[in-house]
């Protein structure tokens, strides 16, 4: 699971963020930071965050794998231990001043066979690849396993570099118009189509690692891939004629070809084997061949804990994380929404939604649909919203160019021929349609989903000419405000809202409620979705009409949803207060503004 690989990250002392990715990048990208900006904020201080590495997979238990083999190598560079490091090594077999290789897997064997092809690459890579045969017939723009870049002017093209003691190397170059330079990765696999799919991995995280901003004074970040400079195609062959399945046996075979070419690894486990398996991995030379059955580094050594390895300051790498607000908030914080999200998808499977009939709906039902409202027919005070004449209208290029949330707000009055322009030109009924021989649905100014008008408007006046304060509910049918409550103030409200001073600025608040039950009954999870998006649609209409008559209209999500829920009237389950509007007359003299 993702939570093996996470635990294994922050028990060496460092801890992993989610880093996204544009949206042609199609993969998934982690990145490993110093355990103490594990829960840093951007939002307000938009602190640096150093990035002591990146990892880039098909997804996030891939990338946090890699961050896992790369945060050991880390603790072995800062701490300058490395047991595995025989002096005596020289030649081409040893890599004086490089860190071993490390692997992480579900099991030992996958850890060891990971590590062997991590230093096998970087072998590979210091020989100077110049020749491969490129690999034809996989599709580009999809790449294997979903990751690759979509929509870009260049190609990710692949090539099989030959063997190196014993094992096919892969090697993936970048070439896009904008960059300076082809980017490449090489890596060692039994398995190449697997290697395919690492290569192209390793590829972008190079690509990815040459976006992100970097100190002036920084080197450059080590690439943990084999890297060379570009390759030159002397063949082709078809991706469909490479192996379709791993190799058998793939540990033993890769310990063989590692003896047939001289070679033996060195491996010392760095972690307990009831966790993620994490080992560390030299190869050495041998005087001949070794024999078939278990040997020295097949065998487990004596296991060096994460404590016997205690983490230590890890200087950053020259990387720094981008500044998005994106980076601020843990999975865990936004978990629910998630959940939700995945459950009001549409899906083409049979059942997703009931399908409705209306013309094989009931009379009475059908009749239902065009009461999308409430009604206080009993309040002691009732308004009519009709306005004699026409409006004087904002043109649509000013009402778009003059609109903004926080322009200042008059002390004057709404009069009552404005708060009835608006109520009617957003939400009143404009027309009808006919649904059936006996039905017509009253259509109105704002779009909702199947029209089944989701949301209701409520108005808490406290600055209207010739409407005395409180709480009103518009019928939009009958254009009429009908008396809710009028025990409380606006100033009283105000004060359960994110801008108290903002709101007692205010003449009118319109109060939006989702009626859930309206129209949950046929669109169900998805229900919910439609029924924000008929609030936003409608508070939209409201801030474009109250601009174009000249209004201020200040769209506010900061309140105290039991306390409005009360106020209303409404439970907060079936019907919600979802959104506020404040509205008032528009400071004289700032009519540029």
């Amino acid at each position: 699971m993702d939570e093996d690989m996470l635990r294994c990250v922050t028990e060496q002392g460092f801890a992993a963020r989610t880093l996204p990715l544009p949206l042609y990048v199609r993969a998934h990208a982690e990145v490993l930071v110093p355990a103490a900006d594990a829960g840093e904020r951007l939002d307000l201080r938009a602190a640096d965050i150093p990035l002591l590495d990146v990892a880039v997979a098909a997804d996030r238990r891939g990338a946090l794998r890699q961050l896992v083999e790369r945060a050991a190598v880390l603790r072995i560079i800062r701490s300058g231990h490395d047991s595995l490091h025989d002096p005596r090594d020289s030649g081409a077999d040893a890599r004086d001043g490089s860190p071993p290789a490390v692997g992480a897997g579900d099991s030992h064997d996958e850890a060891v066979a990971r590590a062997i092809y991590q230093e096998l690459a970087c072998r590979r890579a210091e020989s100077g690849i110049e020749k491969g045969t490129l690999i034809t017939g996989r599709e580009q723009a999809d790449g294997p396993e979903g990751v690759a870049l979509r929509g870009v002017d260049g190609r990710i093209d692949c090539y099989l570099l030959g063997e190196t003691a014993g094992v096919p190397a892969v090697g993936a170059v970048l070439r896009l118009d904008r960059l300076e330079r082809p980017l490449c990765a090489v890596v060692c696999d039994l398995w190449e189509r697997r290697g395919v799919e690492r290569a192209v991995q390793a590829v972008l995280r190079e690509f990815v690692v040459t976006t992100l901003p970097r100190r002036e004074d920084a080197d450059r970040a080590p690439f943990p891939y084999g890297d060379f400079h570009d390759v030159v195609a002397v063949g082709e062959t078809d991706f469909e004629t490479l192996a379709p399945l791993p190799p058998q046996g793939e540990t033993g075979e890769l310990r063989d070809r590692l003896r047939l070419h001289g070679h033996r690894a060195r491996v010392r486990v760095l972690g307990p084997a009831d966790r993620t398996a994490l080992v560390a991995c030299r190869l050495e030379p041998t005087a001949k061949a070794e024999p078939s059955d278990e040997s020295e580094h097949t065998r487990r050594p004596t296991t060096d804990t994460y404590d016997d390895w205690r983490p230590r300051d890890v200087a950053a790498l020259g990387l720094r994380a981008p500044r998005q607000l994106s980076l601020t908030y843990e999975r865990d914080d936004v978990r629910i929404g998630r959940v939700y999200h995945e459950n009001s998808k549409m899906r083409t499977a049979y059942g997703t939604l009931p399908v409705v009939d209306i013309a094989e709906m009931s009379p009475p039902a059908r009749r239902l649909l065009g009461q999308a409202y409430r009604d206080f027919g009993h309040a002691r005070r009732q308004y009519p919203m009709r306005p004699a004449g026409e409006p004087r209208l904002l043109t649509l290029d000013q009402v778009v160019r003059r609109r903004r949330s926080w322009a200042a707000m008059g002390d004057g009055e709404l009069t009552r021929a404005e708060l009835a322009h608006l109520l009617t030109l957003s939400y009143g009924t404009t027309g009808a349609a006919v649904a059936g021989q006996d039905l017509r649905l009253p259509l109105r100014a704002t779009p909702s989903a199947g029209g089944l008008y989701s949301s209701d408007m409520f108005v808490l006046v406290d600055r209207v000419s010739g409407v005395e304060p409180g709480l009103y509910y518009f019928h939009p049918g009958k254009r009429l405000l009908q008396l809710v409550d009028d025990e409380r103030t606006l100033a009283e409200v105000a004060e359960y809202t994110g801008y108290r001073e903002r709101a007692g600025e205010a003449a009118a608040m319109v109060v939006y409620v989702g009626a859930f039950r309206r129209n949950q009954w046929k669109y169900r999870e998805r229900g919910y979705r439609t029924v924000l998006l008929d609030c936003g649609h409608l508070a939209q209409s409201v801030v474009t009409t109250a601009t174009s008559l000249g209004l201020v209209a200040h769209p506010m999500i900061a309140f105290v949803d039991d306390y409005f829920n009360a106020y209303v009237g409404v439970d907060g389950v079936e019907d919600a207060v979802l959104y506020l509007t404040l509205l008032g007359p528009r400071r004289t003299g700032d009519e540029a503004a």
